[in-house]
């Protein structure tokens, strides 16, 4: 493994990075849980012990001989067609050619698992925006966050949110699809296995959806961490996605709001959300990765010839 290039890192290779990992000490992407994801996957890599069942991981490293300059790890999302950079870590407050190096091996080791794109966050005005550009990822949608204040209450008998099922999954996209602008569907999800992907994304724990007269007009996803919602109105069905959220919020959630959903993010001013930031949404489209067939030589006496 060369100190230029980025690649996957073995069982064996893991051994040698763990021991290493506080000193890697600078995070280059918005963290979701993904220092636990790779610490995680090297456990299971090594057998050193029984965990829960982990995504399936790609974990690539750049280092010259046994100190690594740093680490990177994607987990795969559901339905395979796309991946989420978990976690980047690099040794350095910047090491721009190492955080280049890091995603264009990520991505080569994505695309060669059949991935079709590589999502990303990073914090606006992150001093690493540059490598990241240059490593290919296009920055199609910015997302601001704002703590959940925790209700705990009950919503009222008049909300229209119901818990989803799984027969919801295809009102959802078609939901998504009237509430998302097509420049940022055309970047994320232009499909519908894209959207399974981003949805796995978002970490939901507990989705709610909302019923109208054509379909769907509102989706409510909360997860451990953070809550999303895809709303097709505004007023009142903003008020109820709101209080739905609050009611079954963690005690330090964070809701994140689309740049496109101004009412949303007007809703939260006007509860007293306190802002906690800004950051951008950034996804890199990969070619899919074949090995070639193998070629089996055909004699030229087992073909006819012409007389």
């Amino acid at each position: 493994m060369s100190d230029h290039a980025a690649e996957a890192l073995s069982p064996i290779d893991a051994a040698t990075l763990w021991p290493q990992l506080h000193r890697l000490d600078t995070e280059v992407v918005a963290l979701r849980g993904g220092q636990n994801l790779l610490v995680s996957s090297g456990l299971a890599a090594t057998g050193i012990t029984r965990l829960p069942k982990v995504p399936r991981t790609a974990v690539v490293g750049l280092r010259r001989g046994l100190s690594y300059r740093g680490v990177a790890v994607a987990r795969q999302l559901a339905g395979g067609a796309g991946w989420d950079v978990a976690s980047l870590r690099i040794g350095r407050p910047k090491d721009d050619d190492a955080v280049t190096a890091l995603l264009q091996g990520l991505a080569r080791e994505v695309a060669l698992r059949g991935g079709r794109v590589l999502y990303l966050r990073y914090a606006e005005g992150s001093p690493h925006a540059g490598a990241l550009r240059r490593a290919g990822f296009y920055a199609y949608r910015l997302e601001r966050l704002y703590a959940l204040r925790s209700s705990r209450a009950a919503p009222g008998p008049g909300n229209p949110f119901r818990p989803a099922v799984r027969a919801d999954r295809a009102g959802i996209f078609r939901l998504y699809c009237r509430a998302v602008p097509e420049p940022v569907r055309r970047n994320e999800a232009p499909g519908q296995q894209e959207f399974r992907a981003v949805l796995d994304s978002f970490d939901c724990e507990q989705e709610f959806v909302a019923d109208g007269e054509g379909g769907l007009i509102g989706w409510a996803g909360i997860g451990e961490r953070e809550a999303h919602l895809l709303l097709a109105e505004g007023g009142a069905l903003v008020e109820a996605a709101l209080d739905t959220v609050e009611a079954h919020a963690p005690r330090h959630g964070a809701l994140v709001v689309a740049e496109h959903q101004p009412g949303i993010e007007a809703a939260a001013q006007e509860r007293g959300y306190p802002a906690l930031g800004v950051r951008l949404m950034c996804a890199r489209r990969l070619a899919r990765a074949e090995t070639l067939k193998e070629v089996v030589a055909v004699p030229a006496e087992s073909f006819p010839v012409p007389q």
